[in-house]
């Protein structure tokens, strides 16, 4: 499949109708495969794209100082995700993203958007909306976890990302949690028999 037609569902879904202020932009997509468990960014590396998800299952995740993963999000078919901040400010990437399982991306160059954008409106709108959606969901995932304990974090994402959940590691919704696997299974046994279930 051409780069066109790749990228044609994300122009409609950022509402561009003519992609010719885009065009140099787009002409740079490289489309990339990634196996399960294949690091597509290493922490400390650094590079200036972001990664628009066609298909698979990626994790974002810190390593700290004794080795422990900590992870940081998870993302799924039709999201956009990268080293942001690193990018912008041109420092190498504060964690790791990993393909949980086989993957298909476009791989874009952010600091050439950013580039474009201040002479191109549609560019503009379009870096805005991007920026605005990794806000929302930093905000999100900052508000989870300043305010709710592992129970209330674990329900909001089978709330919010039943998808997602039948395809994540337990061990990974565990670190994700801020939990031992243990303390997981505790959880769901919990909600199961809180639930009726046998």
């Amino acid at each position: 499949m051409s780069i066109e037609n790749l990228v044609t569902p994300w122009l409609q879904r950022w509402g561009i109708r003519d992609a010719t202020p885009l065009a140099g932009w787009l002409a740079g997509l490289q489309p990339l495969k990634l196996a399960g468990d294949d690091h597509l960014v290493c922490a400390g590396d650094r590079s200036n794209a972001i990664y628009l998800i066609q298909r698979g299952l990626l994790r974002l995740y810190y390593t700290d100082a004794e080795g422990r993963e900590r992870n940081k999000a998870f993302y799924g078919d039709g999201d956009i995700t990268g080293p942001v901040s690193a990018i912008m400010t041109d420092r190498p990437a504060s964690f790791a993203i990993q393909a949980l399982e086989p993957c298909e991306l476009l791989a874009a160059d952010l600091r050439q958007l950013l580039t474009l954008a201040p002479s191109e409106p549609a560019v503009s709108r379009l870096v805005i909306t991007l920026l605005s959606e990794a806000f929302m969901r930093n905000e999100q995932r900052e508000m989870l976890l300043l305010t709710c304990n592992a129970e209330q974090r674990y329900r909001w994402m089978l709330d919010h990302q039943p998808e997602l959940m039948a395809r994540i590691p337990q061990y990974h919704i565990a670190a994700y949690l801020g939990i031992d696997a243990v303390s997981l299974s505790r959880i769901k046994r919990k909600i199961k028999s809180a639930s009726g279930e046998a």
